[in-house]
């Protein structure tokens, strides 16, 4: 299983994004085995008008595409990626809810906890 943060549904989502085409390269690559958590689809919801995209086609898009399983210790570990990473909240519990799992993102600040982010920018660029 991968997790996928929110950049990887904006690029899979918005209309015209230049991450798009690699985006959906690994959606089909990882079918089935892609999952990502509430606190996406609350980022999802939070963009949707900065960003210009329907956010009840995105939502539909993510479940149709997602897992969201839930596991209320992400939230502790989160707090303490948070205080030991100094990142921010919504990236803390991308990585907590992870855990051990591949992330999918364009973020680069995961590769300070992880060596096992798929960059969504790698083959765009």
């Amino acid at each position: 299983m991968i997790y996928a943060d929110t950049d990887f549904f904006i690029a899979l989502v918005k209309d015209d994004d230049w991450l798009q085409e690699r985006a959906v390269s690994i959606a089909r690559e990882n079918d089935g085995q892609i999952y990502t958590s509430r606190a996406t689809l609350l980022e999802l919801l939070m963009i949707s008008d900065r960003f210009a995209f329907d956010r009840f086609e995105a939502l539909s898009y993510v479940l149709e595409i997602a897992d969201v399983p839930e596991d209320e210790s992400v939230l502790f570990q989160a707090a303490d990626y948070m205080e030991q990473y100094d990142l921010t909240a919504f990236d803390a519990y991308h990585v907590a809810y992870a855990d051990t799992d591949p992330i999918v993102s364009s973020d680069k600040a995961f590769d300070d906890l992880t060596n096992d982010r798929i960059p969504i920018e790698a083959e765009s660029q």
